[in-house]
């Protein structure tokens, strides 16, 4: 395919421009190729000079090598002749004037066993066709014109089409793809002008509200030329910059008594080396250590595999593999086309570019550099958000394109046509449709372009069967000839016994059993729904790329989940798990979806593991990837420990945690696992230094109140005082946690590793050990070193006079919760408690732009984006007043920080920001509001919040919320000099700088301010450097996400467990739910109560068809009379190999059972929890759910108040439910208990169970 219309074709090449920006291309490159087989032309362009290269290096290699022969000589002969002065020396010939050639080479042998011994990122890139390393082949290429060019590297033959595909991929500009994009979203606002007339286009609204584009991504400069290359352990700056992975900074000599004695070893460099992806690293040391050895028995369910009693990480994960005939990376990869018969294995993914060529390429606009995130749902999707070049992210097409790379792997893209990625993405799902057809005839159509996956679509296909097909709601199926045509099907069409493969019934698809599996975990497993990027031929990605080279990964990560004999693909279809033959490797199923399957090696694996698999069925394991090669479709990986059962409490938190990278080692006393050493204790300030700090104490005249918000730390205090008439001083005090802890040593570098607290219902990881927290926290009348700032306030307007910040010493006189400040009538809440509520109201209006805006828990999820809760509740959507206020301040006290670090620090001030959404998802979102029959303005964050803010209906405005939520990136430390300054902002909280200061106690990001904050209060020169701070910023990015996700999992764990036992007696609980979303053959409903959101699928229900109307937004799904919803299963589920079979809490009661029940308890005033579990949510000090009831009319009955609520009709004898987006509808909520993590699903009550309804 040629490239389209869209694209502006300028020397030979297509572009699209960027975003802009001091250091970004204003231009990035855009290829062109005809399948995924094929290499383009900056990939062979690329591979061909690292040829070159190596071919020059060889040669210089073997002329040092014969200098150093002849000199050897030279000198033997010199010491056994050294008595006879005219002794003849010979002399070493020039290696320019060789009589070999000009180049004075001789002939190496071609499987380059010669090569140097230090492994480059593509030191194998090439394998040596020729016998002469003068010339290297040459090979006829023909650009995008048609003009014939010449290139050395391999030859291109018959042999290796295979290898390089029919042709090479043609490049265009960035540039181009800009402009591609902004067509094609013109294109999509076309439709908008008249929606009502086109049912099967989404609108695609443009108004002049409209965000503007984020600014562009930077890929900084350098004064060096040198300094443009990737460093093996370094990111290159800003989007590829040198901060790949965190490293411990130098020492700066200073030492430690305890280091001797502390177990401690340094996290291992990510080694992103030069021969990252070929594959044919050598390993890291580290990596001998980690070996199988035998179970370690202890106190806890977890058996180690490897040991951890250090503090060392599981070695760091290599793309490449050992050198061994099978697996012989890029030199094989040119060579397999030749060698095929010679028992190589066939390259599946292509090598990946030489990585000290990245940086000039980026900067150049070939490639661009992002972070993947993969598609949960469907991983053959993939996504690469660039920070600002791209106002839409870069869409990655199958796992051949991903190339290996992992979510939140830091990537380099070569942009590609987007029409040939959309064919081949088609190409695909044609295949893989008539393969599942082979499997399941009965459900999946043989033709059609349907995407059968995929039953959120809101594309309507508008089939209308003949009257005979539906007349009848005993009819089973109804099918149509077209799922793409609005046409009405013809009574010879389905009266054909061949049209009979179709398996649609109106709107309604119908998934596989696989993928009804899949779905179970992916949504149940969150207790929200992945957000997804809806792309069809209406709205094709604007767009798309292949990823040439993974440019960092963080190191040592973990992931927990389920040994098994067969790949999950290979189960589904066997009857038998037994094998004929020992097999080689077994199969690691990752808890995380996003992450690919990992091949274990047998000898790795639990002894009896082959014998016995059935016994670790139910067992969680703990495993990390060690390579994986361009010849296998799997990463091969290590078992790192068996954490226990799956069902039992403690193994389920060591796996979220393990999951999480956190392993909480870091204080463990290594001859007593159980406990923490003593060792580690806070250092004492000297009675001088303390003398020098500004005293705020009852001596003074001053009240300090400290606050703890989870009754147990307490790290943060504030003052109010009366100054004069006019002005009041306003006081926030922060413990000085770095003044007894010294930089670099064994404890800094330990908090450093940890990096976040975890805070989780059941159980919490601190940042620092117990006695640090014990001695360090605020307390009543003691006293504590801290840092302050100071405000001197207006009496009326609370508008801020004058600040001071510097070292402080306070004594509080009392500490207070949060549930004081929340509570008027608490006998801790005094007169300062409520001017304090009064200061933050006013910081709240200031940030917000709206003088009349109140403070009142209205967008928990919001303000979760940047930082997670210490006090965690049950119900993410539930905060108390007394957290708002205390955040509200909180928030602006970071931003008065952060102004003082860049105002004197610069470039190297320690900041937080949150980028801004893409353009693209903030019009998708405003397009879901507006159907929603609501206007926001997205032209800025405060009149983004406003708008929301003005939604009086308290279940819309949380719906609302959730839209925007999904469409929101998290925020990221950052330091100044690596991103450019209109990328400073924090969107959500609509600051244009912003750090973290007040919260050291659970927080590494906060030492690293308060150190910088004291180095301008002491006038000292503040000595890190900008690379290490960035270094220092990835790591604490990477483990603050793992910290909030961690802390939603177990969140989701509790909640799963506590809607189960609501439900124990009946094994499912009936209760209202809103609709948010309609699809053609789904809806999704969110539970305030609980605070989820799910899925309804349509093939989960007893329902004849659907059909769905894009225009008013109504899906109608046509019900069986009388079959009852709660006990039904699809047939193709009855199979044992579906999720139900392997769930231990069974569908066993009837609807109206569950109705009776929990109308029962609610008439009688009875929680449905039981003695134990409710004691467990009161010790947790987390508030008791509740169902939502309808109007309950004792008359009707229980089954009834439900049914009334549901808009239903009768249409002949077929019994139709309208479903309404924002309508209230009864649904069936359970928790699947069995699985590595439980699942949550709901399914909708069918409102004909009474056939007199």
């Amino acid at each position: 395919m040629t490239p389209n219309n869209n694209y502006n074709k300028r020397s030979g090449g297509l572009f699209v421009p960027t975003n802009g920006g001091k250091n970004a291309p204003k231009q990035i490159h855009v290829a062109h190729r005809r399948s995924q087989s094929e290499l383009t032309n900056l990939m062979i362009e690329q591979f061909t000079l690292q040829r070159q290269l190596e071919i020059v290096q060889a040669q210089q290699q073997h002329i040092m090598a014969q200098q150093q022969q002849l000199a050897q000589q030279a000198s033997q002969y010199l010491n056994t002749n050294n008595s006879n002065n005219n002794t003849f020396i010979p002399q070493i010939p020039n290696p320019y004037f060789s009589s070999n050639n000009y180049m004075g080479s001789p002939k190496h042998n071609n499987n380059g066993s010669n090569r140097n011994g230090g492994h480059s990122r593509n030191n194998s890139g090439y394998h040596n066709n020729g016998n002469n390393y003068n010339q290297p082949p040459v090979i006829n290429v023909q650009d995008s014109d048609g003009n014939k060019q010449y290139a050395y590297g391999h030859s291109k033959n018959a042999s290796q089409s295979s290898i390089y595909g029919h042709s090479r991929r043609h490049s265009l500009g960035l540039n181009e793809a800009k402009k591609a994009a902004a067509e094609e979203q013109a294109k999509r606002s076309a439709p908008e002008q008249d929606e009502k007339t086109s049912a099967r286009k989404q609108d695609g609204s443009s108004n002049n509200n409209k965000m503007d584009p984020p600014p562009g991504f930077k890929f900084p400069a350098s004064t060096d030329s040198t300094s443009q290359v990737l460093s093996p352990q370094k990111r290159s700056t800003s989007q590829g910059s040198d901060a790949g992975q965190f490293k411990f900074p130098p020492s700066s000599g200073k030492s430690d008594s305890n280091d001797s004695d502390d177990n401690f070893t340094r996290v291992s460099h990510h080694q992103t080396s030069k021969s990252k992806g070929n594959d044919q690293n050598r390993r890291n040391n580290s990596q001998s250590s980690y070996q199988l050895s035998p179970f370690r028995h202890r106190q806890t369910n977890s058996k180690d595999y490897n040991s951890f009693s250090a503090l060392e990480p599981p070695a760091v994960f290599q793309p490449g593999h050992k050198n061994r005939p099978s697996n012989s990376s890029i030199q094989s990869f040119g060579s397999h086309a030749t060698n095929n018969g010679s028992g190589q294995r066939k390259p599946l993914f292509a090598p990946y570019l030489p990585q000290a060529n990245i940086p000039e390429l980026i900067q150049e606009g070939r490639l661009v550099a992002g972070v993947l995130r993969v598609n949960k749902k469907n991983r053959s999707d993939a996504w690469v958000s660039t920070d600002g070049i791209l106002d839409s992210d870069i869409y990655i097409c199958g796992s051949k394109d991903r190339n290996r790379a992992l979510e939140g792997d830091l990537v380099a893209v070569e942009l590609l046509v987007v029409d040939d990625v959309w064919e081949s993405k088609k190409e695909k799902e044609e295949k893989k449709r008539r393969k599942d057809a082979a499997i399941q005839q009965d459900i999946i159509p043989l033709d059609g372009s349907d995407d059968y996956h995929n039953d959120a679509s809101t594309t309507s296909t508008n089939n209308v069967a003949d009257d005979s097909a539906t007349s009848s709601p005993t009819t089973p199926q109804v099918y149509s000839n077209n799922q793409n045509s609005s046409s009405a099907l013809s009574d010879s069409d389905s009266q054909s016994p061949t049209k009979s493969s179709i398996k649609r019934r109106g709107s309604l698809k119908q998934r596989p059993t696989q993928k009804k599996n899949d779905d179970v975990e992916v949504e149940g497993q969150s207790l929200l729904l992945v957000e997804e990027e809806e792309i069809n031929d209406d709205f094709k990605p604007l767009y798309a790329g292949h990823i040439v080279a993974v440019l960092d990964r963080i190191p040592g990560q973990l992931f927990s989940g389920t040994l098994g004999l067969l790949r999950p693909s290979q189960q589904a279809q066997s009857e038998n798990t037994k094998l004929s033959h020992a097999p080689k490797i077994v199969w690691f199923k990752p808890t995380d979806k996003k992450v690919p399957l990992i091949a274990i090696p047998t000898e790795l694996a639990p002894k009896d593991f082959v014998e016995n698999a059935d016994k670790y069925t139910d067992k969680l394991f703990v495993a990390a990837l060690k390579r994986w090669p361009i010849t296998s479709l799997h990463p091969f990986g290590i078992i790192v420990s068996e954490l226990g059962n799956i069902n039992d409490p403690e193994t389920q938190m060591l796996s979220i945690l393990r999951d999480k990278n956190f392993l909480s080692n870091e204080y463990i006393d290594p001859k007593n696992p159980s406990q923490e050493r003593s060792t580690f204790q806070a250092n004492k300030i000297q009675p001088d230094a303390m003398k020098k700090r500004r005293k705020f104490t009852s001596e003074e005249d001053y009240d300090v109140v400290a606050i703890t918000p989870d009754n147990n730390l307490s790290e943060l205090a504030f003052h109010l005082r009366t100054v004069d008439d006019s002005t009041i001083e306003f006081g926030c005090h922060v413990v000085d946690v770095t003044a007894h802890i010294e930089e670099g040593l064994s404890l800094d570098r330990r908090a450093r590793k940890r990096s976040s607290a975890v805070f989780m219902p059941q159980t919490t990881v601190n940042l620092l050990p117990k006695t640090l927290n014990e001695s360090l926290k605020l307390d009543q009348n003691k006293t504590s070193a801290t840092l302050s700032v100071v405000y001197s306030l207006d009496v009326k307007s609370l508008e801020v006079k004058s600040c001071w910040i510097g070292e402080t010493v306070i004594s509080p006189s009392s500490v207070i919760s949060i549930d004081d400040i929340t509570d008027d009538k608490s006998p801790n809440h005094s007169g300062s408690l409520s001017t304090m509520k009064k200061i933050a109201r006013s910081f709240y209006q200031n940030r917000i732009q709206n003088d009349k805006a109140e403070l009142i828990p209205e967008l928990p999820l919001f303000d979760s984006l940047d930082d997670e809760r210490v006090k965690v509740e049950l119900n993410i959507l539930d905060k108390k007043l007394g957290y708002v206020v205390v955040e509200e301040i909180e928030r602006f006290v970071n931003n008065t920080i952060a102004k003082e670090l860049y105002n004197n620090l610069g470039e190297r001030a320690f900041l937080r920001r949150q980028a801004s959404p893409t353009l693209n998802k903030m019009e998708n979102f405003k397009r879901k509001v507006q159907k929603l029959g609501y206007e926001v303005n997205i032209s800025s964050p405060s009149s983004l919040i406003n708008s929301i803010l003005k939604i009086d209906n308290d279940d819309i405005r949380i719906g609302v919320e959730i839209l925007l939520f999904k469409s929101m990136p998290r925020a990221k430390y950052f330091v100044a000099g690596k991103v450019d300054v209109e990328q400073y902002d924090h969107f959500a909280f609509n600051f244009p700088l912003y750090t973290h200061f007040t919260a050291p106690l659970r927080r590494y990001a906060d030492h690293v301010v308060h150190r910088q904050l004291k180095s301008i209060l002491s006038g000292k020169s503040y000595e890190e450097d900008v690379d290490t701070l960035k270094i220092t910023s990835e790591y604490c990015n990477f483990k603050k996400d793992c910290a909030y996700e961690a802390q939603q999992q177990a969140l989701h764990l509790l909640l799963s467990n506590t809607i189960n036992d609501m439900g124990n007696a009946t094994g499912q609980l009936l209760t209202m739910a809103t609709v948010l979303q309609v699809y053609e053959s789904s809806f999704d409903i969110f539970i305030p109560e609980f605070g989820i959101e799910k899925r309804v699928h349509g093939d989960q229900l007893p329902l004849i068809k659907a059909e769905f109307d894009p225009v008013n937004r109504v899906l109608e799904l046509y019900w069986q009379s009388g079959v009852d919803s709660a006990t039904f299963i699809p047939n193709d589920e009855k199979n044992p190999k579906s999720y139900r079979n392997s769930i231990k809490n069974k569908f066993r009661s009837s609807t109206e059972e569950i109705a009776n029940m929990v109308i029962t308890n609610k008439e009688s005033n009875t929680s449905l929890l039981s003695e134990k579990m409710t004691k467990d949510l009161v010790k947790m000090d987390l508030s008791i759910p509740h169902l939502r009831f309808p109007d309950y009319d004792p008359k009707a009955g229980a089954l009834s108040s439900f049914i009334n609520t549901a808009v239903t009709r009768k249409d002949n004898d077929n019994c139709i439910q309208e479903i309404h987006e924002l309508q209230q509808i009864p649904v069936l909520l359970r928790a699947e208990i069995g699985m590595a993590l439980p699942c949550l699903t709901v399914c909708a009550l069918n409102p004909f169970l009474k056939n007199t309804h």
